[in-house]
This record gives C-alpha cells, structure tokens and sequence, in this order.
C-alpha cells in the first residue's frame, strides 16, 4: 500500500471525529424558534341575530338568516376554528337543541341557516308550527384540544311554518265530530274516517251549512284536533284555541283529509244506485247514514243476451260525485259469480276510472242467495228479497258491500 495516501486517510478520520464531539453537547431548548399555543379567547361580541330580531319562516323564502360576530382576539399564526350552540329559552346550553360548525367547516365567523334548517330547529325546540319561539346562542371557539364558550348570549325569535305537527300513525283513527256532523257535537258517536295512505283519511257523510265539526285523533296518547283555516289550509289547534270548520251548504260529501298536503278536498254526492248493464237497469239506493247507501226487500232481476241464454248477471255501482256519474266495481275485469261460501273481499268496491268499459269490472248476483224464478219475456226475478248495503266507511277497513236476505240478521254474501 502507498504510505502516503493511508497517513492521508488516517488524518481525514481524526478530524471527523473531532468535529463530531463538538457537537455531542446539547444546545438546548430555544423558545426563539417555536411559536407557543395559546388556548383561544371567548368571543365577546356578536353581530347579527343576537338582540331579539324575529323571523317569519317561510317555505317560499329564498333570503338565509346568517348569525355573525366579531372574532376572537389572534395570538400569532394561530387558526381558531367556531362552533355555534342554539337552546331553548330556558336552557343552559349544556345540552342545546342544535350544535353546527360556523361556515367553511367552522373556519368563519357566520353561521348561515336557511328558513328549513331554522324550522327543524324550532321543532328540536319543542315550537310548534304556527307559533312563536324563542332561540338563545353562543358560540364557542377552539384551538386543538383548547376552548373557549363566548362571555356573551344572543337571542332571536322564529314564527314557526305551517304544518301538522302530530300526524296519527297507523293504527291511529281519524274522526270527524261535531254539530255539523252526524253525531250532533257527541263525540262518542263521531264517525271514523278510512285510512286511505299515510297521513290521508277519507269518509262519506252529511254535513250541516255553517255548523262546526273538526277532525281528531289520539296520537302518542295526547287528543289532537284539526281544523281547516280561512285559507283553506288543514292545521292542527293549538293549546287553548277552540278553531273549527264549516261547509256552506248542507249536503252529503265525499271529505278526504291530506296532513302532509294540509289540505281537506269536499265532493257532493248526489244519487247512488245499482246498475245492471244487461237492460241498462237502475235501481235508485237511500242514504241510510254514517257513509251507507241501501234497499231494504229488493227484488233482483236478470235479463236474458244472445251470449247468456240463462240470464246476464252483470252490474255496478254508480254514484254522482261533484255532478259526474262515476262506476265503483270488482277488482277484477271478469270476475265468475260467488256463492255463498265466497270470500267478502269479492265484495269490496273500487272506483273506477272514467271510460272503463261498462262491462268490465262487474260484480255477477250470488244465484244461491236470490234464488231465481221463472222466465218471463226474457227477465227473471229473485225469489228471494234482500237488502243491499253499500259501506264507504271504515267499518270493514276498505269500501264494500253486502247482501242480506231480507227478514234476516245475518248477512249474506251475494
């Protein structure tokens, strides 16, 4: 080996190392070089909302309502992050009704919330709709794990939107009562609307010009009562308000109630009766009460076609509704005839579009039950009288219709 290049490397590693133990002495911490955490000052003044502004809420509004204040006092670099707590009137704010982020991820010094969002609010309040509330706010800021709750409250009030707060669930009955009604202000007697969907009822019944009725239910086990307004908008009273509806003529409707439209839909009824297609027939039916049309000892007949040489036995119902005839009839398009061992779903009563073909959609006469008598000029007639019922109430849980043999209690399929 080259004596001089080894001495030369030799030299190289005995300045390296001393050059490394100047440096094994630790210099310390520099507070110089670090900037320190600071935990946040409290917001001490708010802005907007803060000083009992109220707001009408409205579905149509396309105007926010935006809650502000001045931010909190900046120490160096630091970013402040804001997060706004509503309550009740009443509350402490250590449970509030509604805890958000400011703006941009809790970064601004706003709160933007739309008439929505400020609604949904007020009923985690416990407002009810139609009425008026008031909200309080604070807004706390941090700083990673450090916080701090603003020296200062805001307060604003809110007019809540229209809206039925307590819709009935399933297994809630609809009912409308009243002097206007049938039952005559007895609620004991009240009639029971049918249940046509969620939060949608339906009954037929006569009501009184100008005599008060409402519609109630018991939800959750609290008695409820709704009302329609002078706009004609369905609401629910609320505590200490008596509101009822009236109609302006007396008559017999067809009322179908929408909670969620929070609209009510009045149709008169004019004449009902049972039509036989074969012979264009019609046999004219009496209004009997609480939503039932019937004939007591009916005499039933048939009539003799080319294609039913013992007799066609199709028919409907037909019933003016709002001045135009409508048909309700089978759920099938050809249904066979019953008998007495038929099931009474075969008796339940659809409306059926306009233009549905007059033979389509028929109910047959139960042979067993009416006993036919003999031919005569091609017309046969029951021997046995019955009266027919026709249910659009929520008796069976869906509209249908019933025969009886007159003279008897029990009722009789057809």
């Amino acid at each position: 080996m080259n004596f001089s290049r080894l001495t030369a490397a030799m030299l190289s590693i005995s300045l390296l190392a001393a050059v490394s133990c100047e440096n094994v002495v630790n210099p310390g911490f520099d507070e110089g070089d670090y900037e320190p955490i600071v935990p946040p000052d409290p917001v001490r003044t708010l802005d907007t909302m803060a000083s009992g502004e109220r707001v009408v809420l409205s579905e149509g509004s396309l105007t926010d309502v935006v809650l502000s204040w001045t931010p909190t006092e900046p120490h160096g670099n630091t970013v402040y992050r804001y997060e706004v707590l509503i309550d009740t009137e009443d509350g402490d704010f250590s449970s509030p009704v509604e805890t958000s982020f400011s703006d941009n991820n809790g970064i601004e010094t706003t709160l933007t919330l739309t008439h929505y969002q400020l609604n949904t609010i007020g009923r985690l309040a416990g407002f009810r709709s139609n009425t008026e509330g008031i909200l309080r706010w604070k807004v706390r800021a941090y700083c990673g794990l450090d916080e701090a709750m603003s020296s200062v409250e805001g307060w604003f009030s809110i007019f809540m939107m229209d809206g039925i707060d307590d819709i009935p669930a399933e297994n809630e009955p609809v009912y409308i009562t009243g002097i206007g009604t049938e039952d005559n202000g007895d609620e004991s007697q009240a009639q029971q609307m049918l249940r046509q969907g969620e939060g949608i009822y339906q009954t037929f019944t006569r009501l009184k010009a100008d005599q008060p009725f409402v519609f109630t239910a018991t939800v959750s086990g609290t008695k409820c009562w709704y009302y329609v307004n002078e706009n004609g908008v369905l609401r629910q009273r609320n505590e200490g308000e008596e509101n009822t509806t009236t109609v302006p003529q007396s008559g017999i409707y067809r009322i179908t109630v929408n909670m969620g439209d929070q609209t009510v839909r009045y149709e008169t009824i004019g004449d009902v009766f049972l039509f036989n297609v074969s012979g264009s027939y019609r046999q004219d039916f009496e209004y009997l009460g609480k939503g039932c049309w019937g004939i007591k000892d009916y005499t039933a007949r048939k009539q003799r076609e080319s294609w039913a040489g013992s007799g066609e036995t199709r028919h409907s119902f037909k019933m003016v509704i709002d001045g135009t005839e409508y048909r309700w009839g089978n759920r099938g398009r050809d249904e066979g005839s019953p008998n007495l061992t038929t099931d009474d779903s075969y008796y339940n009563l659809y409306q059926l579009a306009l233009g549905t073909d007059s033979w389509d959609y028929s109910f047959r006469y139960n042979d067993e039950l009416l006993q036919w008598g003999d031919e005569q000029n091609g017309v046969w007639l029951a021997t046995v009288k019955t009266d027919v019922t026709l249910y659009f109430n929520a008796e069976f849980g869906v509209y249908t219709h019933r025969w009886t043999a007159s003279g008897t209690e029990n009722t009789v399929n057809e």
